[in-house]
């Protein structure tokens, strides 16, 4: 009986938590959405993993220090910083 209680608490928490990365993540998303900037201009569509170029300026959101973006082709396209890769592409 012990150990079904604490299974069922254990998957209980589980559900309420969250990885910081994807609530970053989403917070970066609707941030970028309803701040959106000039589109940048790059020799190549925006994939997925993909490294952005140090000349592409990342825009910062106070309290989100994992993810930047930049708009290109009207959408907002996330980053890790911490390794310039894209990591989402659009809503």
């Amino acid at each position: 009986m012990k150990h079904f209680i604490l299974a069922a608490t254990l998957s209980a928490l589980s559900a309420l938590v969250v990885p910081a990365s994807a609530q970053d993540r989403g917070d970066m998303m609707s941030y970028a959405l309803s701040h959106p900037v000039d589109n940048t201009s790059l020799p190549y569509p925006p994939a997925l993993g993909d490294s952005v170029p140090q000349s592409v300026a990342l825009q910062r959101v106070e309290g989100v220090p994992n993810f930047g973006y930049f708009y290109y082709g009207g959408q907002p396209i996330l980053v890790d910083l911490r390794t310039r890769a894209i990591v989402r592409i659009g809503q």
